[in-house]
């Protein structure tokens, strides 16, 4: 009987051995259809439900599908189009995890559209909702909007709000001040930055910000005297901003606390600063000094080496 048995499974082996190959050779040469959906995870609102009490256990499960999911399409097309879906079932199912939406946003505004920065930041700010105490999910809806799109709008008052919560870190106030000297938002920066200075205790601080505010106040300054002129002449000043103190409507034009210029930028019609707010532009404009005048002498030398001596001997 056992011989029988044998004899039985090794003729069923030799018939499938063709198909089987036949079925190999297939999917090797013809393109495998991918179809991706979220139909296989439940709806957010009924996940809980769905699976019995495994809450925790299921949102570890689908968030590795999730990372999963990134790396397969991180390597070929670089889109994620159900990456928002799938987390925000992790996060119906375990709420108190904060590091799937990070991750997520992170992948998905990558993708640098607006279709996908407006699904990241829809995560974020389901991040504020679970997380209202945190800075993070604010601010990085401005800094998604000012990286990925360019849309300064939109990205100031998301990073000033984001910088003024609690337990933000200081340099995001220099970042935000930042952004927005290179965007034009000075009457933003200007607000934000007087707030900051009303609470300020150290001293330190104190003298930062009060830099900053004059930072701020000049370009302000400088851009409704710009408007004055135009309203007057009806033309545009010249890109010096000379002709504001020549025809009166300043005395003088202010110094730039640091260290660089201010000039009218004709291809957008606003008043800028050759340091983009930046406090170390006035040792990066020293240090470029002395490495030309270091260049000059390096280079004096070497024509002096190579210069060749009078002969001096009479004949």
């Amino acid at each position: 009987m056992k011989k029988w048995s044998v004899l039985i499974a090794f003729i069923l082996l030799i018939a499938v051995i063709p198909p089987f190959i036949h079925v190999r050779r297939h999917l090797m040469e013809n393109e495998k259809p991918v179809v991706e959906t979220i139909d296989a995870y439940p709806q957010p609102d009924f996940a809980r439900v769905v699976y019995l009490g495994f809450d925790a256990f299921m949102a570890n499960i689908i968030f590795i599908r999730a990372a999963y999911y990134f790396g397969t399409h991180y390597v070929t097309t670089r889109t994620y189009p159900l990456l928002e879906d799938m987390i925000r079932v992790v996060m119906a199912l375990n709420p108190t995890l904060n590091y799937p939406i990070r991750f997520a946003e992170a992948a998905i505004s990558s993708m640098r559209t607006e279709e996908a920065v407006e699904s990241a930041n829809s995560l974020l700010q389901l991040g504020h909702e679970l997380f209202p105490d945190e800075y993070f999910y604010i601010f990085n809806q401005g800094f998604n909007y000012y990286m990925m799109l360019g849309d300064m709008e939109r990205a100031y008052p998301l990073m000033y709000q984001g910088s003024r919560m609690e337990g933000a870190p200081e340099q995001l106030f220099w970042l935000v001040s930042r952004v927005a000297t290179m965007g034009g938002g000075y009457r933003l920066g200007y607000e934000y930055t007087k707030t900051k200075l009303e609470v300020a205790e150290d001293k330190y601080m104190r003298h930062l910000l009060e830099t900053e505010l004059k930072h701020y106040s000049n370009l302000l300054y400088l851009t409704e005297a710009v408007q004055k002129y135009i309203d007057k002449t009806g033309e545009s000043p010249d890109e010096k901003l000379e002709k504001l103190v020549s025809s009166r409507i300043i005395q003088e034009i202010p110094e730039d606390v640091f260290g660089g210029h201010y000039y009218y930028d004709l291809s957008d019609g606003k008043v800028k600063t050759s340091t983009d707010g930046d406090r170390g532009y006035r040792e990066i404009k020293e240090r470029k000094r002395r490495e030309e005048e270091e260049k000059k002498l390096k280079e004096a030398e070497k024509e002096s080496e190579n210069e060749v001596p009078e002969d001096n001997n009479e004949d």
